[in-house]
């Protein structure tokens, strides 16, 4: 940066309050005990850095330095001087900077978007503000909760009940005889005489960790609709008094214990990162061989629970993984190991046959527990492959030279969005029916919610993956952008209607695919989504009335989970100025109303949009003042995530959906306010 780095002005706080400024890194005193982040401004370039980054920066050059030295002194030759270019910071470190930290969030994270939206220039008089919401951190409530006991028997059987019902049909890692026998043993209670695993010795220590995280996991969703009094972290809290007497790294066993405390961790802040829980998960699996098939014969009903085990393991890391954009822990080239097959483990003892493949579905078998599990993986792995088609071949550093690497022509776009989409639709009516639905997983609204989301990981790739500039008169193009559309307003109805029934609870997870529908409906719409039905109020209407649902459900996640807050607010603002743009384009306000007493302008208030009919979807074209349209660069600003603020938003959103964040709960402090 132009500022002498030895003597750093005011931070811009201290500068507007007019106050004495100590100028101290990694903050200064008057930031510290405001609990924000420090930042200067550029007398010169006007572009904003904050003082820990700029610290880390030097800190880093220091360290780079004496190891090019040291290396100078052994190889005996000078060191290798670096352009002006290479050594001018331009941000703070990113996937694309090439820097590592612990936040590290790349493409498939899905906020990109964003970044097209506030990279306006009527967004920068709000940077500040948006920059000043972002730094009131996310504090993680600290729980004041006891250890739980084991509760009384009635409840025991509630909470089994319910685990089997609304979580085990979902992620069928555990062998449910084997909980059985272990709720027997510590309830001193006799199995039924047709058990299918007979329960030996005395209960120890793995028992009571295991019963504890499965009452733990259970009574989340039975505390959440007060159909009991316990806090389900006071059963996480009393099986985290056994930690040091299981195994975490050994063995079928350790896998299985940390896929419980994942499986709670998605509910609730644990202090460690789910995503580094799947990546300790699927090396276990790999040093074990379960992503490969059996080397010699195994009990079916064993090798049925290995699979199930390293499936789990699959789908957790999948999923994690494709929140944060960070590379998956296996590649789908080197699992070789089968999906479990659909039946239930009794019947499976019982087949009589030695090889699993071998067992002979029963009539009645149709559905199963084991079936949503399946269709669950199934989907994982479609999703895997379009994280691999449209999200892993891009470049960590955008380049004038790069831009052809990170892209491809419309033509092969469009046949991998087709193919995907076909995928998809399969799965989609491959899903088990259910007629009397016991839980969300069995809802064919929840399917539809799957489905969706996964749409919208598709649209939202292919997108990213086109040519620049692009020519919005295609037909594939639009096609695309009507796709990504509809999946991004169905997620956030979906999901409002489950919220609505009380049949879903709130996630981090969840809240990160709500927050990104909501910005791709946003960002849709300021392309014009909606110009080629002007004069339609049914779409204008509906169009307001997903993106105020969007913020109702934001706002919904912020009063469950305060630490949201900061996303939910920034949202806010791109709602009004949305809902504001749909106003305007349909003529029923005047600018200046829109645009309100904050000065925000309307979306498309320096656009010509001209609507017309082309085909059978219709056609709608974006013209500049004075630009041609066939040469108009709608998608002129590069897709890569280098934006400052992009850095602040989208990292701590993916690290907080996640948790892979301090345990104290500082978020902000690992991602420097540039």
């Amino acid at each position: 940066m132009s500022i002498d780095a030895s003597q750093l002005p005011a931070c811009s706080k201290c500068r507007v309050r007019k106050v004495r400024c100590d100028r101290q890194a990694p903050k200064c005193g008057n930031c510290t005990k405001g609990n924000v982040a420090c930042i200067i401004v550029d007398i010169i370039t006007g572009e904003q850095y904050a003082r820990d980054y700029i610290q880390q920066l030097e800190n880093e050059e220091a360290r780079l330095k004496a190891q090019a030295g040291y290396r100078a002194s052994q190889n005996g030759s000078g060191t290798q001087h670096t352009g002006p270019a290479d050594s001018t910071p331009r941000g703070p470190p990113t996937a694309e900077t090439g820097a590592s930290h612990s936040g590290f969030v790349g493409d498939g994270s899905g906020l990109g978007f964003l970044h097209r939206i506030l990279s306006e220039d009527k967004w920068q008089q709000h940077r500040a503000r948006i920059l000043e919401q972002l730094a009131d951190r996310p504090k993680i409530s600290k729980q004041t909760i006891t250890p739980h006991e084991f509760p009384p028997l009635p409840e025991a059987e509630k909470l089994l009940e319910n685990y089997f019902t609304r979580f085990h049909i979902h992620h069928t890692f555990l062998l449910r005889q084997e909980v059985l026998n272990i709720f027997y043993r510590l309830y001193g209670q006799s199995p039924p005489s047709d058990a299918v695993v007979t329960p030996i010795g005395p209960s120890n220590a793995q028992d009571k960790f295991r019963l504890f995280m499965v009452f733990a996991i259970s009574a989340t969703t039975r505390y959440r609709a007060g159909l009991c009094a316990q806090h389900p972290y006071g059963y996480y809290l009393a099986a985290e008094r056994w930690l040091s007497s299981i195994p975490l790294i050994q063995d079928i066993e350790s896998l299985q214990n940390l896929l419980l405390i994942a499986r709670f961790g998605m509910y609730h802040q644990i202090g460690c990162s789910l995503w580094e829980i799947s990546q300790v998960c699927m090396r276990q699996c790999i040093e074990l061989r379960l992503h490969e098939e059996p080397s010699k014969s195994l009990d079916p009903l064993r090798e049925q629970h290995f699979r199930r085990i390293f499936w789990e393991c699959y789908v957790l890391d999948r999923y994690s993984s494709g929140i944060l954009g960070r590379p998956f822990a296996i590649a789908e080239r080197d699992i070789t190991v089968s999906l479990p097959i659909n039946a239930y483990d009794d019947h499976i003892a019982t087949a009589g046959t030695s090889a699993l493949d071998a067992v002979y579905p029963s009539a009645s078998m149709l559905i199963t527990e084991m079936s949503i599990f399946i269709v669950l993986i199934e989907l994982r792995r479609i999703s895997s492959r379009i994280h691999t088609t449209f999200y892993t071949r891009r470049p960590a550093v955008f380049s004038a030279e790069s831009q052809h690497a990170r892209t491809r022509s419309l033509g092969h776009v469009y046949v991998d969005f087709v193919r995907f989409k076909s995928e998809l639709d399969t799965w989609r009516l491959t899903v088990p029916t259910f007629s009397d639905p016991r839980s969300l997983y069995e809802r064919p609204d929840w399917h539809d919610f799957m489905y969706h989301k996964d749409m919208l990981l598709l649209t939202r790739g292919a997108i990213h993956s086109l040519p620049t500039p692009l020519s919005l008169s295609s037909s594939s193009t639009r096609q695309l952008l009507n796709a990504c559309y509809t999946s991004a307003a169905r997620v956030i109805q979906l999901y409002g209607d489950l919220m609505d029934k009380r049949a879903i609870t709130w996630t981090r997870s969840y809240f990160q695919v709500i927050f990104t529908a909501g910005l791709t409906v946003t960002y849709c719409i300021g392309l014009g989504m909606l110009t080629h039905s002007i004069h339609d109020s049914a779409s204008q209407n509906e169009a307001i009335d997903t993106i105020a649902r969007c913020g109702k459900i934001l706002n919904h996640f912020k009063d469950q989970m305060p630490d949201a807050g900061s996303f939910a607010i920034v949202f806010d603002l791109l709602k009004e100025d949305c809902i504001n743009s749909i106003h305007i384009a349909s003529g029923s306000i005047s600018r200046q109303e829109a645009s309100g007493d904050d000065g925000i302008a309307p979306t498309n208030a320096t656009l010509n949009i001209l609507p017309h009919t082309e085909g059978l979807n219709g056609d709608w074209t974006y013209m500049e003042p004075g630009v041609d349209a066939l040469g108009n660069n709608i998608f002129g600003t590069d897709f890569g995530l280098t934006d400052d603020l992009m850095t602040q938003l989208e990292a701590g959103l993916g690290e907080y959906a996640w948790g892979s964040m301090p345990i104290d709960g500082d978020l902000w402090t690992q991602f420097p306010f540039a």
